[in-house]
């Protein structure tokens, strides 16, 4: 599978910022994020269960919040016959 890469930044107001993240939960809770930017666009799928990384600097002058969620794709199973067998026991007379 290709990969596909899709970058954003730019100034926004606290409000505005709020709102993509609304958007991106709303979007996992869905299972399905749409991102559009000029030209480009990019539908995601993520998996179930994913991850969350939180990492945060606060300094005198600056602060930062960097927030990364992640997932592994799940590969689709292999449809198999299930057998389920039960062993014989003898019959007491």
């Amino acid at each position: 599978m290709a990969k596909d890469h899709f970058e954003f930044a730019r100034l926004a107001s606290a409000e505005e910022v709020a709102e993509y993240l609304t958007s991106l939960a709303v979007g996992l809770k869905r299972g399905e994020i749409s991102l559009e930017s000029d030209e480009r666009a990019l539908r995601l799928t993520p998996a179930p269960t994913v991850k969350l990384e939180l990492a945060v600097r606060d300094k005198e002058r600056k602060g930062r919040l960097t927030l990364e969620i992640g997932w592994k794709r799940q590969v689709a199973s292999k449809a198999t016959d299930l057998r389920v067998e039960v062993p014989s026991r003898p019959r007491s007379s």
